[in-house]
């Protein structure tokens, strides 16, 4: 299951995904885009502790919607992510395109501090 939850600090939006990461899905494709069209900063955060889709997809499947959702600009921030899943993106060379943060705390100073 997918839970989705929508945050919005100032001119920057978060939308924290837990569960699965299907960026085709059709409510997490209008959370995409709605702050887009609005010219607000768009920091899409995934829980990989809690990502069901890479047990059910696989990895390749889980990297191929986070770079579908790059490919709309969104910055997106790994939470949680585990030492497996951390070699895989060093491996495929991916890790300079995605952030990867140990918990909540360190995501929000991180949206925060970004301008």
């Amino acid at each position: 299951m997918q839970k989705i939850i929508t945050e919005k600090i100032g001119e920057k939006v978060i939308v924290l995904v837990q569960g699965s990461v299907d960026a085709t899905d059709a409510r997490l494709s209008r959370r995409i885009s709605s702050p887009q069209e609005n010219g607000r900063k768009l920091y899409v955060w995934i829980d990989c502790s809690s990502m069901q889709g890479i047990k059910t997809h696989g990895l390749c499947h889980f990297i191929n919607q986070l770079l579908l959702m790059k490919s709309y600009g969104v910055q997106i921030i790994l939470l949680n992510a585990n030492t497996k899943q951390r070699q895989v993106f060093s491996a495929l060379q991916l890790e300079h395109l995605f952030t990867f943060v140990p918990d909540f705390e360190k995501a929000y100073q991180l949206v925060q501090a970004s301008s």
